[in-house]
């Protein structure tokens, strides 16, 4: 075991012989034989690819983690937009009784279902009282969401 602890020591000097910052013609300019120079001159070469390959592969990851970052913000606004829709929608529709909105939604249980996240209290028709709080908690949501949005893309603007 002693052997080969004095045998890798050797070697570790050969690779501390190997200055990055150096001209290449002096890499292992301080050791006295001819392969360990080469030894020290491959090394400092192959040290140098490597380190160009992780700065064009961090760079790479940057750029991935930026187009990731952009199509996240895209969707996350068209995903927005589409909620804001269905929230008008139920607001028209069943809290203003717009039209033949109201009796469409009480025909469609499933709407419902999907709105309350579960049955509807009253047979046959619609809660009103529980249907407006979920669209004041969710609904307010989408549009502050919404409002904050316009206001960022605004600043981004002028």
């Amino acid at each position: 075991m002693l052997l080969r602890l004095q045998s890798y020591a050797t070697f570790q000097s050969v690779v501390n012989a190997t200055d990055l910052d150096a001209p290449f013609h002096e890499a292992g300019a301080g050791l006295s034989s001819a392969t360990s120079k080469a030894t020290a001159r491959r090394l400092r070469r192959t040290r140098q690819r490597l380190g160009n390959y992780r700065h064009d592969l961090l760079v790479a990851m940057r750029v991935v983690n930026g187009i990731e970052r952009e199509m996240l913000q895209s969707e996350w606004e068209n995903w927005l937009a589409d909620e804001n829709g269905r929230c008008e929608q139920v607001r028209v529709m069943v809290l203003e009784g717009g039209g033949r909105g109201a009796e469409e939604v009480e025909d469609k249980p499933g709407l419902m279902q999907k709105v309350l996240g579960g049955k509807s209290k009253k047979r046959g028709g619609v809660d009103r009282a529980a249907l407006r709080k979920w669209y004041d908690e969710y609904c307010g949501s989408c549009d502050a969401d919404r409002r904050g949005l316009m206001r960022e893309l605004g600043s981004l603007v002028m």
